[in-house]
């Protein structure tokens, strides 16, 4: 049996990684897009700053671009060996950013753990994520609470967009 207050809790934690995983994206993206615009055609830039996000989420690139239909996909091929490199620069240059992505990251392993156990922790999306926190989270010790993580995602929106 499945007590009330768990569920009450359960949705409560997904509706908050869902509004404070919108607010990074959007925000993140927008920021990227902004930086490799001048450097790069419009597309491509855009393709660039989705998949760099995409990246500091934990997502598996290679299953992004098998997934993705023509022309995105030949487009995401043409740039993936940049999507490394250039999380590791967006990461070096704003403590804001390092700040949502660790947030984002635990959040996400915490949702993922609760919905798959144990074999969450044999995964390979764990072990992106993993990566990823164990280069940054050490900046960030405090532990993530839904609550905290709207308040972070949402200052992280207002320095890039200004107050809703």
């Amino acid at each position: 049996m499945r007590w009330p207050f768990k569920k009450k809790a359960e949705n409560a934690l997904i509706h908050s990684f869902e509004m404070g995983l919108r607010m990074m994206q959007v925000s993140l993206y927008k920021k990227l897009q902004s930086e490799y615009s001048p450097t790069m055609a419009g597309e491509p830039a855009g393709v660039l700053a989705a998949q760099v996000v995409n990246y500091l989420k934990g997502e598996d690139i290679m299953a992004v671009t098998e997934h993705s239909t023509e022309p995105l996909r030949s487009q995401i091929d043409r740039i993936k060996h940049r999507i490394p490199e250039s999380a590791l620069q967006v990461m070096a240059e704003s403590r804001s950013t390092r700040e949502v992505v660790v947030a984002t990251l635990r959040m996400r392993g915490v949702l993922e753990f609760m919905l798959h156990g144990e074999s969450y922790l044999q995964s390979d999306q764990h072990q992106r994520i993993f990566g990823l926190l164990s280069s940054y989270g050490g900046e960030f010790p405090e532990e993530i609470k839904p609550g905290r993580y709207l308040e972070i995602a949402q200052r992280y929106y207002e320095e890039h967009f200004g107050p809703k």
